[in-house]
This record gives C-alpha cells, sequence and structure tokens, in this order.
C-alpha cells in the first residue's frame, strides 16, 4: 500500500481562460419584435384594467392625470429596460461549456460544462413560430439554479446546436461511439 501525496498548489490566476473574452451570439433581431408585442399585450392589458377602474370608481377619477402619468412612465421605463437587456444577452456553445450572459443591473455570466447538463428542450411560443425563432432550454445536473434558457435564436440554428450538444453528450457518457462516426 503506497501513500499518496497531498498536494494543493496555487493556481496562477493570469494564466486562466477569460471567458469575458469569447465573442458571444447575439439574438436574432426579429426576437426584440417578439419582447415589444408582449410588452404591448401587457400595457394594453393594465391600460384596459386602469381604464375601466377610472369608469366605474367615482374616488379614483379625480387622479387620471396621474394614473396616465404613471403608466406611460412605466411604459417608457420598461420597454428602455427591456431594450437594455436585449443588447446585453449574448450565448456561445463551445467544445466542453455553454456561456450565456444576460442582465443590465444586476449582470450574470452562466458557464455550463456540457458533462452537466441532463436534457436540453427546444421550445417554440406562438409569436416565436411567426418569426421563425426558438428557445434553448438546457436542463443541469445541479438543480434549477444551473437551467439556461437561450431564446431569439432562428429555429434552424437553435435545432443545429440542440443536435450538436446531443452528440456532444452522447460522445461524453459513450466514449467508444467516437471511433464508430
Amino acid at each position: 500500500m503506497s501513500a499518496e501525496i497531498f498536494t494543493n498548489e496555487a493556481i496562477d490566476l493570469e494564466s486562466l481562460p477569460k471567458y469575458e473574452e469569447i465573442h458571444l451570439n447575439k439574438p436574432h433581431s426579429d426576437y426584440w419584435k417578439i419582447i415589444c408585442i408582449n410588452l404591448f399585450i401587457l400595457f394594453l392589458l393594465i391600460g384596459i384594467g386602469g381604464g375601466l377602474l377610472i369608469v366605474f370608481n367615482q374616488k379614483v377619477r379625480p387622479h387620471v392625470i396621474l394614473i396616465a402619468t404613471v403608466y406611460v412612465a412605466l411604459m417608457v421605463i420598461f420597454f428602455l429596460l427591456f431594450w437594455a437587456s436585449f443588447k446585453k444577452r449574448g450565448y456561445a456553445i463551445r467544445t466542453k461549456d455553454v456561456i450565456y450572459k444576460s442582465g443590465i443591473i444586476a449582470e450574470s455570466t452562466t458557464i455550463v460544462p456540457l458533462n452537466r447538463i441532463q436534457h436540453i428542450e427546444l421550445n417554440e411560443g406562438m409569436l416565436s413560430r411567426i418569426y421563425k425563432l426558438g428557445s434553448l432550454q438546457i436542463f443541469t445536473a445541479g438543480g434549477q439554479t444551473g437551467h439556461l434558457r437561450i431564446a431569439g435564436i432562428p429555429i434552424a440554428e437553435a435545432k443545429s446546436i440542440r443536435d450538436l450538444l446531443l452528440n456532444k453528450l452522447d460522445l461524453i457518457e459513450n466514449p467508444e461511439t467516437e471511433n464508430e462516426i
């Protein structure tokens, strides 16, 4: 029985790869249209609700100008925040991981190693189908916090990415099939 010598060397942080330098693919520009349509529907419903409240509630009527000003201000703020968020999103598929970056106030970069991926879903919503876009949902072994949802990918590209990742996952799980391909 030989005793292994335990080592725990310090890692030179300067020699680590810089994920910040990776070129990230942006969502398709048509995805912004889908976001705008969804925001329009949301504010239409809020506007209808507010209008009904003003018509049927006598106590609210004197505050119509204030309500309308807040409504318009919120609409502008939401559109600006979603626009900034849309511009900050990006993803990259690498040989050993998937990177997804999002957020404006709290920027988040998630890197999921391929060996942590459990399964992959390709989703197309009603509006996404009109614009031929899809979203990839990547489920990981790390639980809810490690899942990724990458939206606004052209459907043909999303299918290619899904197939590529599934093939890589198959090679990770069954390395002997690499010689057969």
